[in-house]
Formats: structure tokens, C-alpha cells, sequence
């Protein structure tokens, strides 16, 4: 999986957001806010293809003292923050699909 393009990272008052650029701007409608520890995730997912393991991998390399059991659960709610806003292509299809059927005359 991937982030999907058009999107920055910013640090507003003290607080990271997810900003989306161009025209990224009509899919993500949201305000997303991020923690430093899921900013930190950013860097390495905005330039990299990854699986959940791999940023498992990548807080317990950074941090002391959280368990990989912790950082598991932490990740796999951060990657479902991010793919409910349309920010992650994991390549599942999300919303709802309509398919308008021409009426039989007659």
C-alpha cells in the first residue's frame, strides 16, 4: 500500500494535519489530524510502499518502551484513520457505487 498522491503534511499550532493539494481536495473532506508518532510514520510512508509490518518496524526501531504488540494495534488503527478519509491506496474501493439501469418501455 501507499499514501495517495496530494497530499502534505503540516504542522499547525503544534499539531500535524494532513492537507490535501489539488485535486485531492474534493476526496479528502476532512480535517485530519495526526499524532507526532504517526508524522514520524508519514515521512517514511510518503516515500515508500509499505505493509503494516514495515511501520511496525519503523516505531520500534524509533522508540523505546512500547511493545510491538502496542505499536501493532496503534498502526493498524492510524491505517484505518487514514483509508476511512481516502488518504491510503490500498487498493480497496470504498463509498458506494451506483449503476443507474436504462427502464424497459413498454
Amino acid at each position: 500500500m501507499k499514501l495517495k498522491d496530494g497530499l502534505i503534511l503540516r504542522e499547525v499550532a503544534g499539531q500535524y494535519v494532513i492537507v490535501p493539494t489539488g485535486k485531492r481536495v474534493q476526496e479528502v473532506t476532512s480535517i485530519v489530524y495526526i499524532s507526532s508518532s504517526a508524522a514520524y510514520l508519514w515521512d517514511y510512508m510518503k516515500d515508500h510502499e509499505f505493509e503494516k509490518q514495515d511501520l511496525v518496524t519503523q516505531i520500534m526501531e524509533h522508540y523505546t518502551g512500547v511493545t510491538e504488540e502496542q505499536a501493532s494495534d496503534d498502526i493498524e488503527k492510524f491505517l484505518k484513520t487514514l483509508a476511512d478519509n481516502n488518504i491510503l491506496d490500498d487498493g480497496k474501493i470504498r463509498g458506494r457505487v451506483f449503476v443507474r439501469m436504462p427502464r424497459k418501455e413498454g
